[in-house]
């Protein structure tokens, strides 16, 4: 048996496996050979299903049962473990967690446990499909908040058919593994969640080279290094977030080629460079967050042409500028954060064109001369975020209103941020506020206190 899975797996997966040894301690080399025997031999002595040679399900059951053992390095999953030796009937390998406090499931994942007696389709977080031998095959693998640890196993990408991989928010390490992606891994693959990992290295090239049909990668909060692949415009992306890691170099232009992306995420990085005029290509898109960024220049016009954005992000970058008057043209906008940058000139009144705006965040920047009348007509705003910029003048009562209305009647809490403290040099306000409009009051030194 252990030669026949030896023969299916190929000479590409032992070229990975010493991919994988390189550049590791020999503690690490050690657990990949040791996962490698334990599922051999929990396939050909363990196993209570005991399939033969010629098995159709051998080698995806094989790849499965591995991916358990890679991902057990130092613990065990939070849930669906395998069941004790004595379990061996159906009816006891349902795997579920209570919630002490309430007695209500807590799982995040449903179905039997692993490596247990029932068919590896069954077990939890495996999806699979009738194939077109009528076999059932694995077409995703949702194991998110589980508590997987060890290395991201490549293998799992070897199954033919699987098409969902999401493994966000457990404890995977080490670097971003080269061949998830390869002639012969991951040729269905279209969804990759690898986001609130402990994962580190490059965002791979290769992968976004030898995928076929990639349209989703998120990989955010883990410590991702080096600069985002150019590679990346060579797919049709729907979905990027590789947002709060320690990626470098600039902005790559070949993102924003891509007509289908729907949101980009890249926010919390080291990133430098310009927002393109090519924005305006993107006319699918509706979420677009740079922000902690070391981005420079203003806000092209050209973003104007984007109008599905709904919402934008760039707060705590070095864009500057005046912000374009094409901008309001965007009626979905939701969400406008562009606090703690370097714009300039006056808050436009065409801001009352954007009637869906529940967030609007223009603090600590340079803008000059009033708050308009216009912004009393945004119904749906819940914050505003104008403190720390050179306004004079009153918060309009229409926008007091307003946020005291949707505050009372949602469940939301509103918030107006505004310079109403008497300023250290002047010792009057620059802005006045109500007494209950204002939230947070703050001085020209951004000394701020909640009303």
């Amino acid at each position: 048996m252990e030669i026949v899975l030896t023969t299916i797996l190929g000479k590409d997966y032992f070229d990975g496996v010493e991919e994988s040894r390189q550049g590791h301690d020999s503690d690490l080399t050690e657990f990949l050979m040791e996962t490698r025997q334990k599922s051999f031999n929990w396939i050909i002595n363990q196993d209570p299903l005991q399939l033969e040679y010629d098995a159709p399900n051998l080698f995806q059951r094989f790849l499965v049962v591995l991916f358990y053992y890679q991902t057990t390095r130092h613990k065990s999953w939070k849930e669906c473990n395998p069941p004790a030796t004595s379990q061996v009937s159906a009816s006891s390998n349902f795997c579920y967690a209570l919630d002490a406090a309430t007695g209500e499931t807590t799982n995040n994942i449903w179905g039997d446990r692993w490596l247990s007696v029932s068919h590896e389709c069954q077990w939890a977080g495996v999806t699979c499909e009738t194939g077109q031998r009528e076999e059932q095959e694995a077409v995703e693998l949702d194991l998110r908040w589980n508590q997987l640890n060890g290395l991201l196993p490549w293998e799992i990408t070897r199954l033919p058919q699987l098409k969902n991989l999401d493994l966000h928010h457990n404890m995977l390490t080490g670097v971003m593994p080269q061949r998830l992606f390869t002639n012969q891994s991951g040729l269905a693959l279209e969804i990759l969640f690898l986001g609130n990992n402990q994962l580190s290295g490059p965002i791979p090239a290769r992968w976004f080279e030898e995928a076929a049909k990639l349209t989703n990668v998120e990989t955010f909060s883990n410590r991702l290094t080096g600069r985002i692949p150019s590679e990346v415009g060579l797919l049709p992306m729907k979905n990027l977030n590789f947002g709060n890691n320690s990626l470098t170099g600039s902005l790559p232009v070949e993102v924003f080629y891509q007509g289908s992306l729907e949101w980009l995420i890249l926010s919390d990085n080291d990133l430098t460079g310009t927002l393109p005029s090519k924005v305006g290509l993107l006319a699918n898109l509706e979420y677009l967050d740079l922000s902690g960024n070391s981005v420079s220049g203003s806000l092209p016009s050209e973003i104007g042409l984007a109008n599905q954005m709904q919402y934008l992000k760039v707060s705590y970058t070095n864009m500057q500028g005046t912000l374009p008057e094409e901008l309001y043209g965007l009626s979905k906008f939701k969400t406008l954060e562009l606090d703690s940058c370097n714009f300039s000139g006056t808050i436009s009144s065409s801001l009352g064109l954007l009637t869906d705006l529940v967030q609007l965040g223009l603090s600590i920047n340079n803008f000059h001369g009033t708050i308009p009348n216009e912004i009393g007509a945004l119904t749906k705003l819940l914050l505003l975020r104008v403190n720390g910029n050179a306004l004079t003048g009153t918060v309009p009562d229409s926008v007091c209103q307003n946020l005291a209305y949707l505050e009372h009647n949602s469940h939301y809490e509103a918030a107006l941020g505004a310079d109403c403290l008497p300023s250290t040099e002047t010792g009057v306000p620059t802005i006045e506020c109500a007494v209950d409009c204002c939230t947070m009051c703050c001085d020209n030194t951004l000394y701020c206190l909640a009303n």
